[in-house]
């Protein structure tokens, strides 16, 4: 099974909904690759639960969240080792964040340009989240045949 983990600050946002749209693209596109989420600085937050305009977004799109009523998850808490690819939502966001994580310095690690809110309003962001996590599929599905 080829595994994918996206990253972003909380987990409640943009991570959590590319995590989304990765399983319902890949189910729908018979790949045997898999994605799941995680954040650098989930403790820092109250929210701990998929974001309200994510979970607007995925129903707008007819995708019905397999993970939307669990807690976020720190990156730490989860074995990298597992997957193919990592990547982080927003290079300038998060790239200092992944410099002062130790447990993060020995992986390759594709950074998006995704600005979360209130900078960039989610109506701008979410869809910039489907249209990469869509040219991704494309890309594993051409490498996976």
């Amino acid at each position: 099974m080829h595994k994918i983990i996206f990253i972003c600050t909380a987990n409640i946002f943009r991570s959590r909904f590319s995590e989304e749209v990765y399983n319902f693209l890949a189910k729908k596109n018979n790949l045997s690759s898999r994605a799941f989420s995680a954040g650098l600085k989930v403790g820092n937050y109250m929210t701990r639960k998929m974001y309200k305009p994510a979970l607007k977004q995925l129903e707008i799109l007819n995708i019905e969240p397999k993970r939307a009523h669990e807690n976020s998850i720190h990156v730490d808490n989860i074995n990298l080792d597992d997957y193919k690819k990592i990547v982080c939502m927003d290079k300038k966001e998060h790239m200092p964040m992944v410099k002062l994580n130790k447990n993060l310095n020995k992986y390759s690690i594709e950074y998006w340009n995704i600005v979360d809110i209130p900078e960039v309003k989610s109506d701008v962001s979410l869809p910039l989240c489907y249209k990469n996590v869509e040219y991704l599929i494309s890309k594993i599905k051409k490498n996976l045949k």
